[in-house]
């Protein structure tokens, strides 16, 4: 294994600002993560999870202001608005619409991406250091269980990413909700989401 692994979010925070690949924990289970605006990256990602490319990726901040030149807000009703200021922070998915002029690998084919607002600890952290959106997805190959466990990780993962943050995950035993703001639909129902929102 090739990877550094340290329990400091300053060393994995640079190393997503210089270009890199890491893993580290989130609300349920171990992620990889990269800069928003690196491509190259982006598509390392992609490629270590052996994903399809097409199915778009998540996008986490710890503040919506961070992304909110990227958004289509022409697209975002009043309703959803007060929804996501209702959710977020918190574990909980949207997918929301993205101007055209913004390419990302991380965009889905209709062009929206899944935006997380995350107050878990140390992900929150991480996305403050680093000064960046990070992408986010589960630390699996595609097709594979993800897991809360660090020794558990999939040794073919260790040997293809630059860093490991040696951290807890956030306990959360459930995938996180998601809301697909476009068709106005819960799409998945996680923990913390009320029935009457």
């Amino acid at each position: 294994m090739s990877a550094i692994i340290t329990s400091s979010i300053h060393s994995a925070a640079k190393v997503i600002t210089d270009g890199g690949v890491v893993i580290c924990p989130s609300e349920g289970v171990y992620g990889i993560s990269c800069s928003l605006f690196n491509e190259t990256a982006i598509k390392r990602v992609i490629a270590i999870k052996e994903r399809d490319i097409s199915k778009g990726l998540i996008i986490v901040d710890h503040y919506l202001a961070c992304l909110k030149e990227y958004l289509n807000e022409e697209l975002i009703d009043e309703n959803v608005h007060s929804l996501m200021q209702r959710m977020w922070p918190g574990p909980h998915t949207f997918v929301l619409p993205v101007k055209a002029s913004f390419k990302s690998s991380a965009l889905r084919d209709n062009h929206t991406v899944a935006v997380r607002i995350t107050n878990f600890i140390h992900l929150a952290q991480l996305c403050k250091d680093s000064k960046v959106p990070l992408i986010s997805t589960s630390a699996n190959i595609s097709g594979l269980p993800a897991t809360s466990d660090l020794s558990s990780l999939d040794e073919r993962l260790l040997d293809r990413v630059d860093l490991i943050l040696d951290l807890p995950c956030g306990g959360q035993s459930a995938p996180t909700s998601i809301y697909d703001t476009l068709a106005h639909k819960l799409v998945r129902k996680g923990p913390a989401w009320k029935d009457n929102d």
